[in-house]
């Protein structure tokens, strides 16, 4: 029996001693099969899912080292795709717009240009100056409604006011507006302009000696941004800290008292054309001035009118139980987009830094110029009329003979001054024209970097791609020899464990 066996040999160890150490029992047997049975089907269902998925993985424990890089791959081409679904096309767009703003506006102040230079030589007739008048301020409303140029309802030149026009638009609203103004001037603003005085009255046939013939006196001028200001509520000039008090007349009644000769004190507010003007004494003190500013106020706008707040630090004072104050932000207001990592653009261009105020009222002078030619031209023609009616007697015929000598020196007073605004002009309109050419030159450096940040971008989405692809994308073929493989083990597993779990005590008896 055993025990016999084992004293027999006691340095080996029996069979019966291994029986005891290392017994294996049915359901040990069992358990381990169905656990190697388990395992075949966990690797048949991982190569399964794989083949119905295409993915490597299913959830993060599959390989995290797998899933760690697919999230920051996942998260690098999310950024990518709104830079080049949201953010560029965003960008694109408005510069787009205001790229074709900004060649109109270039297309318009050529054409003032173009008329400055005829108006220089006096190449316009009699026939064409109301028409040139019409052309001049159809190209000055142009110029300003580029400006109001919007992509999807924000305003492309009003920096962070998008929600407001550069000018103007509703004539009910701008005519019950009033605003304060503080304007700041610069010496070099200062010019000198001819104000006729002794003018022909043709209502009033007399004789006009050569003393009393028109006359045109130079005066040295300051023009404000705005005409048809109030006459009430101004403050004081004040030149580099010194405050000087204007009187405030109207641009006739400043006529008048240089007809007069009572044209004495230092400075005048014409506020109905908006200047103002300085006496020969105090011109030094002016041409050299290293700071200027006047405040004043304008009670209604006419539509196309530029908004105050585009320019000037002023305020609204329509409501004084709600005055709004606007404010100009130091460098100004510019609107960034991120179009790449830590890569920002500025995507709008400002109308200040563009266009100057200055424009419109350019054009206004030299449109009065132009009326006032015209004007004189039609009075000639009146007198000459008159000159050759019966209605009026030989003495009255020589009287308005008179008048039209008179007349004749006037208009050409009115021509040199014409000819010599033209001619100042044409250097102005051409500033005008380059600040809007640096503005193109500088929205086409912009425009250029969003090209080439898009075309990075294209690359390296296509690059990102290809790396969540071989990050997380399984490989076909690899997928069908391993679930062919898993398929044939498992079935394997089941038939071993099919001959193994039906075996029992039965059978070792």
């Amino acid at each position: 029996n055993a025990g016999n066996l084992r004293q027999a040999d006691p340095g080996n160890r029996s069979i019966g001693q291994e029986d005891e150490i290392m017994r294996i029992t049915n359901t040990m047997m069992i358990n381990s099969t169905m656990r190697n049975v388990n395992s075949s089907k966990t690797n048949l269902s991982s190569a399964e899912n794989q083949m119905g998925t295409e993915k490597k993985i299913t959830r993060p424990s599959d390989d995290p080292i797998i899933a760690i890089r697919a999230l920051s791959l996942r998260s690098s081409l999310s950024e990518i795709n709104m830079y080049l679904t949201n953010n560029i096309p965003e960008a694109e767009s408005w510069i787009g717009i205001t790229e074709s703003a900004l060649d109109n506006m270039d297309g318009a102040l050529g054409d003032i240009y173009e008329l400055c230079t005829q108006g220089a030589s006096d190449q316009f007739t009699i026939e064409n100056r109301s028409a040139i008048i019409q052309v001049l301020n159809q190209y000055k409303e142009a110029v300003y409604t580029e400006a109001n140029a919007n992509y999807a309802g924000r305003y492309c030149f009003t920096g962070y006011r998008t929600d407001t026009s550069f000018t103007f638009t509703d004539a009910t609203e701008a005519a019950s507006l009033k605003y304060r103004i503080p304007q700041k001037l610069k010496a070099s603003d200062l010019d000198q302009v001819s104000i006729m005085k002794n003018s022909v009255d043709v209502t009033n046939i007399t004789d006009i000696p050569a003393a009393d013939m028109p006359e045109a006196d130079k005066v040295y001028r300051l023009r404000l941004a705005y005409s048809g200001c109030s006459k009430d509520n101004f403050g004081a000039i004040s030149i580099d800290g010194t405050d000087y008090t204007p009187t405030a007349v109207t641009y006739n009644e400043y006529q008048e008292l240089l007809e007069n000769g009572n044209a004495t004190d230092d400075f005048y507010y014409v506020y109905d054309t908006g200047e103002l003007l300085i006496s020969d004494n105090m011109y030094e003190t002016v041409k050299d001035a290293k700071d200027i500013e006047f405040t004043y106020e304008k009670d209604g706008f006419a539509k196309g009118d530029v908004r105050p707040e585009m320019y000037y630090e002023c305020q609204d004072i329509t409501d004084p139980a709600d005055i709004k104050e606007y404010h100009q932000k130091d460098g100004g207001q510019y609107i960034t987009y991120t179009i790449n990592y830590a890569q920002d653009l500025q995507v709008n261009t400002l109308g200040n830094k563009t266009l100057s105020h200055d424009i419109a009222r350019d054009v206004d002078d030299m449109c009065n110029a132009l009326q006032q030619v015209s004007d004189i031209e039609d009075k000639i023609a009146k007198l000459k009329s008159m000159k050759e009616s019966s209605v009026y007697s030989d003495t009255e015929k020589e009287q308005i003979q008179t008048m039209i000598d008179a007349s004749n020196k006037e208009l050409d007073y009115a021509k040199d001054s014409m000819k010599k605004l033209f001619s100042k002009e044409m250097p102005r309109v051409k500033a005008y024209q380059q600040s809007v050419d640096l503005q193109i030159a500088d929205l086409g450096a912009r425009d250029a970097r969003l090209s080439l940040a898009k075309s990075r971008l294209t690359e390296q989405q296509t690059t990102f791609k290809d790396l969540k692809s071989q990050n997380e994308d399984a490989d076909l073929e690899e997928i069908v020899v391993n679930y062919t493989s898993a398929k044939t083990l498992y079935q394997a597993a089941l038939n071993a464990a099919a001959s193994c779990v039906k075996q029992s005590l039965l059978d070792y008896i």
